[in-house]
């Protein structure tokens, strides 16, 4: 038998008891509480993500909610620099792939 941490069985009773209808719901669920509680943790996520090209300036927007102004203002107030398009076909060929 498979020893399950304590996190992992409160999950799994969470969806046995019919709560939620499967794990991403409780994941999904529990970062919403998170970020309701504490709201830089999501703003530094998107800060994060955005410094390292993994998402949009219109796609940091559209995950938290508010315009593309806003997110500058955000980013500029946590010292992430804005990008201005991809400087290489690499970097091209990555901003074409995160928005499929």
């Amino acid at each position: 038998m498979i020893k399950l941490s304590n996190d992992n069985w409160e999950v799994d009773q969470l969806v046995k008891t019919g709560l939620y209808p499967h794990q991403q719901a409780v994941f999904r669920d529990a970062l919403r509480a998170l970020y309701t509680v504490k709201p830089q943790i999501k703003l530094k996520l998107i800060a994060f993500a955005y410094s390292n090209g993994e998402i949009s300036l219109g796609r940091a927007a559209e995950i938290l909610g508010v315009s593309q102004e806003e997110v500058k203002e955000i980013l500029w107030e946590t010292g992430i620099s804005l990008h201005f398009g991809p400087e290489t076909t690499a970097e091209l060929q990555k901003d074409i792939d995160n928005a499929k």
